[in-house]
Parts: structure tokens; sequence; C-alpha cells
């Protein structure tokens, strides 16, 4: 899983001018470590890629990973499990979210994976530009074939039918539905991970980590803007400076992100709403439809 992508990334996986396996670290604190791959530029390790088993919990290896890289001079770090890549930036500033520049499945929408992985396209990593490529005006939308016996029941059960969700893609680890698509009931599963714009991703243990990571993620990119703040759905504030709402009662659930809280006492329906409304409203050149959660 691993060699085909970088191969078609431009990286020759039998040249070890390009690309050495097992390569060894000489890590500063004197120990011992090696790379599954280096990706090299120039006669350098520019690129280090921890390759796991299928489904492994990649979060758990990034911190190591990262520690090596800034050991050993290199300036990116790759974790991947085959299916999912994270491409870290060791030197960029805050905590291991903070350092993600970009984050896909292989398996997800082809559009979607092409712009993300060609922030490991070779060319681009030997002139500095480790970066997602910039993100098309049209997305594609899937295509799926049928007998053509099938076409005339389809299109007169379409005229009364309502719409149905609109899943980017249902196979494996691809489970992905936008958020203004995404209508939580009562009992649902909880998503698995709230996927951002610029193709990064976190974890969801709650509900609330819907709305509070999106928060997290447009104030740390600047997309927020904060003279729409607060925010208020009826009588109650969503995002505010403080943790009040407009009647004087406190916040039930309060989360503070940055300069801002969020009332993070909701159920689940209305979790998923709030988020969609922060982003409406508050977001700078952002949509719902930009920002999507992976099923279980």
């Amino acid at each position: 899983l691993v060699d085909p992508l970088l191969r078609a990334l431009g990286w020759d996986t039998e040249d070890p001018a390009q690309v050495i396996p097992e390569f060894k670290l000489k890590v500063a604190d004197g120990g011992n470590g090696s790379a599954d791959y280096a990706l090299m530029s120039d006669g350098k390790p520019v690129i280090m890629v921890e390759a796991k088993r299928l489904g492994y919990d990649l979060v758990s290896a990034v911190g190591q990973g990262i520690n090596y890289c800034l050991m050993d001079g290199i300036d990116y770090f790759v974790c991947t499990d085959g299916g999912k890549w994270d491409l870290y930036g060791v030197r960029l500033p805050g905590g291991i979210y903070d350092k993600k520049i970009v984050s896909f499945y292989i398996a997800d929408s082809p559009a979607d994976v092409c712009l993300d992985a060609l922030a490991l396209w070779r060319r681009s990593v030997q002139t500095g530009v480790v970066r997602k490529a910039q993100t098309p005006l049209i997305e594609p939308e899937p295509v799926h074939y049928m007998p053509s016996s099938q076409l005339h029941a389809v299109s007169a059960a379409q005229e009364t039918a309502p719409p149905a969700l609109t899943v980017i893609n249902t196979t494996g680890k691809g489970n992905w539905i936008t958020l203004s698509q995404f209508q939580p009931a009562k009992g649902d599963p909880l998503p698995l991970e709230i996927r951002f714009p610029d193709g990064s991703t976190s974890s969801i243990k709650y509900w609330n980590n819907i709305p509070i990571e999106t928060v997290r993620w447009l104030v740390q990119s600047g997309n927020l803007n904060e003279n729409a703040i607060p925010l208020q759905e009826g009588k109650r504030y969503i995002l505010s400076h403080q943790p009040m709402h407009s009647t004087g009662t406190q916040f039930k659930n309060s989360k503070q992100i940055g300069n801002f809280y969020l009332e993070a006492n909701y159920n689940s329906d209305n979790q998923v709403k709030n988020t969609v409304v922060v982003i409406e409203k508050a977001g700078i050149g952002v949509a719902p439809s930009q920002f999507s959660v992976r099923l279980a």
C-alpha cells in the first residue's frame, strides 16, 4: 500500500538516492532509531515515513516520530497504515494538532486524495513546497452505473422520493458525510472523526467535540470572524466572549477555546446544528459543506 503511492508521487522506491528503507537515525541522545522510509533530497533525508499495520492507531506513534525527526534534523514526518496518511511539519509551532499539514485516506474521493497527496509529490518536496494542492472550484460527483432496464424505474421513483444524503464514500475508512448533510437522530452512533477544509482531522469522543474542534480550527486557522461573536440561537448563546447567556444565566457546560466560550450543553442533533450555525455566521471563506465527519 505504501510503495505504490510513493511511486505515483514520483519517488523511485528502488533508487537509494530518492528512497532509503530502514533508514538509521543518528538521534542526538545517542539512542537508536530507524525510519521505515526516508525520502531523500540532495543526499539528505527530508521526510521520515513511519509505516504501521492497517488499522493501527497512528496518533500513538506520532510523538516519538516527531522527536526523532527533530533530533535528526528532518523537517517532515509521515505516519501511515497504508490507508490513512498523516503528514506533519515537525518544526511548526504548537502541539501535534498544530503541526499536521494534511491528512487523507486513499479510499476517499479521488479528487480529494489527489489534492492532499500532492503535498508529498517529489518535485514539490524538493523545492520546499510541502502543502496540499489548491482545492478545485467544482467537486466531481461520484459516478454510479446501473443496467438500462432499471433507469426508467429509478427516474419515476425520484420524482416523488425525498433527496438522499450525500455520503462522500461508503467503503472502509472513507465513510465521510458533510456537516451540511449530516442529521443525526437520537441513538445514532457517534462519528469517529471530523475533517476540516484544509484536510486535517480530529478524533471525536463526544458529540460536543464536533463544535469544539470546529471552533478550535476556525480560531487557529484565522477563519473565525470575531466581529460575529456572540452567536445566539433563541435566548441562548452558542459562542460568546463570556460563559454567560443573554439572559444572564451561566453556561451549563462551558468550553473555553482561545478567547471564546462555547456552550456545549446540547443533544447530538443540536451539536451538529450549532456547528453549522457557527460556520455559516462566523466562518471566513468556509462553508459547512467543506467540513465532514467519518461515520462508524
